[in-house]
């Protein structure tokens, strides 16, 4: 493994809240935290530049979306993937670094036995044709924002579910698509992956992490990685579930897929049938995306650190300014699914190519 690199800091207050064996006592904790956490996260100043690419729409099932809480006949929901491309000066040298948080690469991601099982069942033409809208690909987005594979400084997911790394940075006699790149990854779900229950299995591509070791950079817990960009511990939705934050000029985003919407975080303003009367009837202030059950009060938690490092949008207040890394989308095979609002995506800045001479190293 990669030694973490030490311009990576931990944010400050979070990683003391985490410690709190009780979970009740933990949450309020993590509340104060994520509000100290948020305000010497945007001192620091906003992330040099960020663009947002749709990858793929694909069928996820309704009873995960929410909790079970969207009452409809539909049995999935309609979500897209997304990648974020970030540009950070990085702390210490000021060096302009690049990021790719969740660039699926969903050729590859149909192995999982989930889609695998899927496609079986309705066929490539449906799987392909009707059920899924393929946007773009990864390599395709970096072009055109002027980039190539060896501009990438690193890779991070949400998650490991549907992931297969070894076209990205190679394994099994592969060569790697993106010659410099690590990988970032939270420790917990590094050693998950490695050791899968048969309850998990179902959700990730096998041997999707077979990759070099020295590829690979382990993350404990909250990291800062330069200005305006940090990876949030958030686990629940996976055991090393992780968000990225975002700090602009006007507001703080954060990303993931603990949530498949900005309602997830304020299910009292859904209008999607069911998950109002469900949150009231719970006492829930938000509803997981639970397609995994072995860690719900961690997940949980986590979305009240991403409601409050995030705060509210600068386009609508009412709502959270979380952005899924799987976005809940309208869709006619998904009627009444159909988000209550979608916030403008996270974009900001003028994306740059790394310097020849780094990119040759």
């Amino acid at each position: 493994m990669s030694p973490n690199p030490p311009a990576f800091r931990p944010l400050p207050f979070l990683p003391e809240a985490h410690t709190e064996r009780s979970p009740g006592h933990r949450l309020q904790k993590l509340r104060r935290a994520a509000m100290e956490a948020r305000e010497a996260f945007v001192r620091e100043g906003p992330v040099a530049a960020v663009a947002t690419c749709d990858l793929i729409t694909f069928p996820y099932p309704t009873l995960f979306a929410f909790s079970g809480a969207a009452l409809s006949p539909a049995p999935y929901v309609m979500m897209t993937n997304r990648m974020q491309v970030v540009q950070f000066a990085e702390a210490g040298t000021g060096q302009r670094r690049t990021l790719l948080f969740n660039p699926t690469d969903y050729e590859r991601g149909y192995a999982a036995p989930f889609y695998r099982a899927l496609r079986e069942r309705y066929g490539a033409f449906l799987s392909d044709k009707v059920m899924s809208t393929r946007h773009g690909t990864v390599q395709g987005h970096l072009e055109a924002l002027g980039l190539t594979p060896g501009d990438v400084d690193y890779l991070a997911f949400d998650h490991l579910h549907i992931q297969d790394l070894r076209g990205w940075l190679g394994g099994a006699g592969a060569p790697a698509v993106f010659p410099r790149a690590k990988l970032l990854v939270q420790r917990a779900e590094w050693t998950m992956v490695k050791h899968l229950h048969p309850m998990q299995s179902v959700w990730f591509v096998p041997g999707g992490t077979e990759i070099p070791e020295d590829r690979v950079v382990l993350l404990d817990g909250d990291s800062w990685l330069g200005q305006g960009v940090a990876l949030l511990n958030t686990p629940g939705h996976t055991q090393g579930n992780t968000s990225l934050a975002l700090a602009t000029a006007n507001e703080v985003f954060v990303v993931s897929e603990n949530g498949v919407s900005t309602e997830s975080y304020t299910p009292l303003l859904s209008r999607i049938a069911g998950v109002r009367r469900f949150a009231e009837q719970m006492g829930w202030e938000v509803v997981l995306n639970g397609n995994t059950r072995e860690d719900s009060l961690d997940q949980y938690a986590s979305m009240v650190v991403e409601k409050l490092f995030a705060g509210p949008s600068a386009v609508d207040g009412a709502f959270v300014n979380f952005h899924p890394s799987s976005l809940l989308t309208a869709h006619l095979m998904a009627p009444g699914l159909g988000p209550t609002v979608v916030l403008p995506a996270p974009n900001t800045g003028e994306m740059r190519p790394t310097p020849a001479v780094r990119r040759a190293a």
